[in-house]
């Protein structure tokens, strides 16, 4: 998003990193010969199989981590180069659940700026996946992403869902991760290490 600041994304014109889809496909083939000598060798094992594994829900985990977002937030970004100075970037953040527990919108407003945003953040069961969507005032287009719940720790990788024509054509751009540090402060950072912000609640 050019000349753009993204917090759920986190951008901000060139020196910003952003999150883009990947997508994983694989395919397997056999020759007809080695299916038949893989059948005749698996002859009298195959039949008694134990049953396939049901994936593993992350509904409760996701409400969980959900409901740890709802809030007022300050929130303050720092882009590569400048970890250890002053934020490049700062703000406040309202998280409020929209619906139900398992959807929140969310508004900010920037310091010493006009720029203002909102979006939603959520999961939804069917996929098991968590979304979400940003708009800002000083950019067109919105940004759309999904995320996967890691089972080793309360956090989340985001990856951007193109939604431009000409999206196929730029350099993919990295994923960013959302981690719960404890009830009042997260994080989201760029797995590339161009920007990292933190947040911190408001009580």
């Amino acid at each position: 998003m050019t000349g753009c600041y993204n917090t759920m994304g986190i951008g901000r014109g060139s020196r910003s990193a952003g999150v883009a889809v990947c997508v994983l496909a694989a395919a397997a083939a056999f020759a007809p010969g080695l299916a038949a000598q893989g059948a005749k060798e698996a002859t009298g094992r195959g039949r008694a199989g134990s049953p396939a594994v049901p994936p593993t829900s992350h509904l409760q985990p996701a409400r969980g981590m959900l409901g740890d977002l709802v809030g007022t937030w300050r929130f303050e970004i720092w882009f590569a180069g400048n970890f250890s100075g002053t934020a490049d970037v700062s703000g406040i953040r309202m998280v409020k659940a929209l619906f139900d527990d398992l959807r929140l919108e969310w508004t900010e407003v920037l310091d010493h700026s006009q720029v203002q945003g909102q979006g939603l953040v959520g999961f939804d069961p069917s996929s098991d996946r968590f979304f979400s969507t940003a708009v800002y005032n000083v950019g067109s287009a919105p940004e759309l992403m999904t995320g996967i719940l890691d089972d080793a720790q309360p956090s989340i990788t985001f990856s951007a869902i193109p939604i431009s024509p000409a999206a196929g054509e730029l350099p993919p751009v990295p994923s960013s991760t959302l981690a719960v540090v404890d009830h009042d402060h997260f994080t989201w950072t760029a797995q590339d290490r161009g920007w990292r912000a933190v947040f911190t609640r408001q009580h």
